[in-house]
């Protein structure tokens, strides 16, 4: 599984599958290093008989054989092989000739074949295959806009006259002589014309072509390939043999016109647009360049023909023609086997209580703020629902390996069913994986291979959504992030209520999870800020509503606090994961030069776990602490701190001001400057010396900050919150108001 195009092909389609419903793995002989998390060995395929597995052929490979003899539903998709006329004197002439053979032995072994194009659904049936369909793979505009160009390349590529980009694949029958041809003909007619190489370029072809301008961009990042693309001002193909032109579509997705030699699939590809040639007379395909450089009305006239183009190569109408062939294929199969016709699923039965379930990464006596906010709702709603909550057996979010018992159990009111991870997650390996791709443009396969390495991932749960999912009236799923949400609400996305608990961070600027924030039926969002942020970033997300969490909290005592754990003086006080992505190092070393400065400097006490052990002058840390005594350790702090940037609501925050504890507040983030404003108990640092006056005037004002914040938390209660999640859920099984018991 290297970082080609069958591999991109693989995942989009494995993305469409999982907006049908369907659930399934990709299995590969050969796995490149940074997708080793996002393949499985085809060893480890264990099919049941109405499991369908779908075959990625293009050439030769020893899986063919494999899968005309597992017992279950098979299918080919075909991206085409180049025909024998444009192989002869090429290295792997026999290899594809093997590649063809296969393609026809495959025939009376599968139930269903895919074409991404009707040149290859031709070429299927050509090879006695019988049950075929055309199933084009769309290409996402959103990934092509210019936010997503490399800067520097950008730069780099920038020219102020004739720049044309051809992308290649190293293969010969993309004619990268005749790329060269053409060039020298724009050469004559502009001296200063640019031409731009992007992929492998063969050695016969570089060598010694003796022109001036050409620029080559061998291995690009998605961002490169973006601003390659946007950089010139026409892209060129002379490519003879294309099962589906996918660069075309991706110089119309960033709106740059095409000229195109209309051979093998081409004219199809191009469906109208842009400008297609049939014969190579290089000097007259000059002057078309020349003309769409230069002849703007020309040039908005033929960009808008390709944008119109690719309208109808949209994901929904990719998914359309899947969904139609996926039940031809068993309708095929079916008929093969001698089944009955499949039933539709009976109506789900009339209930007093909607049945729900609960999508979460962990679930439990777990440290972490989403999954505290997952049980709290959980607990609060087990009155009025039947819940199960779908989740992993790890207790440990760093690594995800399984410590409890996997499959049905209770936690509290709940009925919890627990899944197995796949894997345990490297976090060395994993942090150096998210240094290359955070800050960049990624494309598809690469999104997808980080929330692979991020996890957990939990393929029972997917099949359950896939096999058991219509028995559900409803679903809630916790944080956008995490890889159980990220592909299990797609799978159930029309019945399902998200709390995506995002804030601004770089896995958040994936185009990957426009999908997760547009297909749910609500969004269930904690603050006005992580609404504003959303719709910042995906303008296009699914109705979003202003929700939160309650706040129900027992009364403190804070003189118990200081007797149990031995504290004589004014103390700040942190609750939470001892980690660095809370910027636990950053309030140790506030609190550092706090005490440098001032002798009389309150105490930092940090309660909670994780890889952090926080020591210093000052600074008591207690571990895990009880529910009782953490409300006690609020109602006696000075102020409750809360250091990190990245927030989409912070419970401490929230339950800090519950026991009349002030807030201080990492200035930088969006949410927490919002609820310190609007609870006017809430103080912000953003450095040492504004930290410092934080801390005085929380010590100055805290009868008044106190009292405040009381007010604010009493305005949060859980009736409000429980009635929402009821209404929305009501909204989704179409029950309306009426209909609640």
């Amino acid at each position: 599984m290297p970082a080609d195009a069958a591999s991109a092909a693989a995942v989009q389609l494995q993305r469409l599958l999982r907006r049908l419903g369907h659930a399934g793995e990709l299995y590969a002989a050969e796995v490149a290093p940074p997708f080793r998390a996002l393949a499985v060995p085809p060893l480890a395929l264990r099919p049941a008989p109405t499991d369908w597995v779908l075959y990625h052929h293009a050439e030769a490979s020893p899986l063919a054989g494999a899968l005309m003899h597992l017992p279950c539903r098979r299918a080919v998709l075909f991206h085409g092989i180049p025909p024998p006329a444009l192989d002869r004197g090429s290295p792997r002439e026999a290899e594809r000739l093997s590649g063809r053979a296969q393609l026809a032995a495959l025939a009376g072994h599968v139930d269903l074949s895919l074409g991404v194009s009707a040149l290859t659904a031709a070429e299927l049936r050509e090879a006695g295959h019988v049950h075929v369909h055309a199933v084009p793979l769309p290409v996402d505009p959103e990934r092509f806009q210019s936010r997503c160009a490399d800067a520097a390349t950008l730069s780099r590529l920038a020219r102020n006259g004739l720049s044309v980009l051809a992308v290649l694949g190293g293969e010969p029958h993309e004619r990268p002589e005749d790329l060269l041809s053409l060039h020298a003909e724009l050469l004559r007619l502009d001296p200063a014309a640019h031409l731009v190489l992007v992929g492998a370029l063969p050695a016969e072809a570089a060598g010694g072509h003796g022109l001036r301008n050409v620029t080559p961009l061998p291995n690009p990042t998605h961002g490169e390939l973006v601003a390659a693309y946007r950089s010139a001002r026409v892209a060129v193909s002379m490519g003879e043999h294309a099962g589906w032109a996918t660069p075309l579509l991706q110089a119309m997705a960033a709106d740059l016109p095409v000229v195109a030699y209309a051979a093998a699939a081409v004219p199809e590809t191009l469906g109208g647009a842009g400008a297609a040639f049939t014969e190579k007379h290089f000097a007259a395909v000059a002057e078309l360049v020349r003309e769409l450089h230069v002849n703007e009305p020309l040039r908005e006239k033929v960009l808008a023909g390709q944008r119109a183009r690719l309208q109808p190569l949209s994901p929904e109408a990719a998914l359309t023609h899947l969904d139609a062939a996926l039940r031809a294929g068993a309708a095929a199969a079916d008929a093969r086997e001698g089944s009955p016709p499949p039933r539709r699923p009976p109506p789900r039965p009339a209930r007093k209580r909607p049945r729900v379930g609960v999508i979460v990464q962990r679930y439990g006596d777990v440290a972490g703020g989403a999954e505290a906010h997952a049980r709290m709702v959980v607990e609060r709603l087990a009155a009025h629902w039947d819940i199960t909550v779908l989740t992993g057996c790890a207790e440990d979010h760093l690594t995800w390996r399984d410590v409890l018992p996997a499959g049905r159990g209770r936690v509290g009111p709940a009925e919890v069913l627990r899944f197995e991870a796949a894997r345990a997650r490297d976090m060395r390996r994993f942090n150096a994986f998210s240094r290359r791709l955070f800050g960049r443009a990624q494309d598809l396969l690469h999104e997808q291979a980080w929330i692979a390495a991020q996890g957990p991932a939990l393929p029972g749960l997917h099949r359950h959504l896939a096999m058991e999912g219509a028995r559900y009236d409803g679903f809630v799923a916790f944080t956008y992030l995490y890889a159980p949400t990220a592909w299990g609400v797609p799978q159930v996305a029309g019945r399902c209520l998200l709390v995506p608990t995002a804030h601004d961070e770089p896995p958040f600027r994936f185009d990957t999870y426009g999908d997760l924030f547009r297909l749910p039926a609500c969004l269930m969002v904690n603050t006005p800020e992580e609404r504003a942020l959303i719709s910042a970033r995906f303008p296009r997300h699914a109705r979003a509503r202003v929700v939160g969490v309650g706040v129900d909290a027992p009364a403190g005592d804070g003189e118990r606090f200081r007797a149990r754990h031995g504290l004589h003086r004014p103390y700040l006080l942190y609750v939470g994961r001892m980690e660095a992505g809370k910027n636990v190092p950053w309030l140790l070393r506030l609190h550092a030069a706090l005490r440098r400065r001032f002798h009389d400097a309150p105490e930092l006490v940090l309660a909670g776990s994780g890889e952090l052990r926080p020591s210093g002058d000052g600074v008591r840390y207690l571990g895990r602490v009880n529910e009782q005594d953490k409300w006690d350790g609020m109602a006696g702090a000075l102020a409750v701190v809360v250091p990190s940037e990245h927030e989409s609501l912070s419970l401490l925050a929230l339950e800090g001001m519950s026991q009349g504890a002030p807030l201080l507040a990492n200035a930088a983030s969006p949410v927490l400057a919002g609820q310190a404003r609007r609870s006017g108990a809430g103080l912000l640092f953003s450095d040492p010396a504004s930290f410092a006056q934080a801390v005085q005037q929380a010590g100055a004002e805290r009868a008044r900050l106190s009292r405040r914040a009381r007010a604010f938390a009493a305005r949060h209660g859980w009736e409000r919150v429980v009635a929402a999640y009821r209404e929305e859920m009501d909204r989704v099984m179409g029950r309306g108001q009426e209909g609640r018991p």
